[in-house]
């Protein structure tokens, strides 16, 4: 048996699900309307989120009218998930604690499926895009969403040339980020049509990160997802801090309208059951 990667256990994603959503919801929200938009989904679809995180592509499915179950292994991020819906007062849309390489709901159930960023930390990504496809009914669409480039990913590559300005004798883990699996163009189009979808069709999606506070940006960045985490933790508070200080400066002399901005690019696939 594998051993599992720290952004691979239910546990740590869910302790730091509100640290996430502060982070990067803004960014992952504009993904996912992309997405909402190339699945074409109607008032009364039952749509399933697979690896929902915090709700971004759920709430916005459920807004649109749409009958919406969104999943997580994690019952941290379930957990908010439910607090959110019930803050919008949303009646459309629930909630549940699945592991998205088993789903606990029949075939043939749903009219679109999707996972933003979500379905490439999954130990079995094959599993996990056999199981989007299993739940649809003829004719279903699924929609998923992957970084483009692992080395010209903004978010981390600035974080990295931070961390080897602070510390130049920093070395980088060797083995390539479990995310990165799955990401560009032909490998998502590779993956979707061995699951068995049909009519695979890949659009590149490329959208900016606002960093309107940068301070309180960094102080939930630095443990808004388990390797991050990780990291930070490892290289302490004092170089973490200093880091930090580096990082936004960067940040700072990339502004928009005085707004630290990061542009982001992303691959959206949506392939059809039948």
């Amino acid at each position: 048996m594998s051993t599992l990667s720290p952004d691979q256990v239910p546990a740590h994603w869910g302790a730091i699900a509100v640290e996430y959503e502060q982070s990067f919801e803004s960014l992952s929200t504009q993904f996912a309307a992309h997405a909402l938009t190339l699945l074409n989904v109607s008032r009364g679809d039952r749509v399933i989120d697979v690896a929902a995180g915090t709700g971004a592509f759920s709430l916005l499915a459920a807004r649109a009218g749409a009958d919406v179950l969104a999943t997580d292994f994690a019952p941290g991020m379930v957990a908010r998930i439910r607090e959110r819906i019930v803050e919008r007062r949303l009646t459309n849309i629930s909630a549940a604690v699945m592991n998205g390489e088993a789903l606990d709901v029949p075939d043939a159930s749903f009219d679109a499926s999707a996972s933003v960023l979500g379905l490439i930390f999954f130990p079995d990504i094959a599993k996990g895009l056999s199981e989007m496809r299993r739940v649809l009914r003829p004719g279903g669409r699924a929609a998923v969403v992957c970084w483009s480039d692992p080395g010209k990913l903004a978010l981390m590559t600035g974080v990295m040339r931070a961390i080897r300005t602070v510390i130049p004798e920093f070395e980088p883990p060797a083995a390539p980020p479990v995310w990165a699996r799955l990401a560009g163009t032909p490998m998502l189009r590779e993956h979707m049509q061995r699951a068995g979808f049909h009519r695979v069709e890949v659009s590149e999606s490329t959208r900016t990160l606002r960093v309107e506070s940068p301070d309180t940006f960094w102080a939930n960045f630095t443990s808004s997802a388990p390797p991050l985490a990780y990291l930070f933790k490892t290289l302490g508070p004092e170089r973490t801090a200093t880091v930090g200080r580096a990082y936004l400066d960067a940040l700072r002399a990339n502004a928009t309208d005085g707004v630290p901005c990061v542009r982001v690019d992303a691959c959206i696939g949506v392939g059809y059951q039948s």
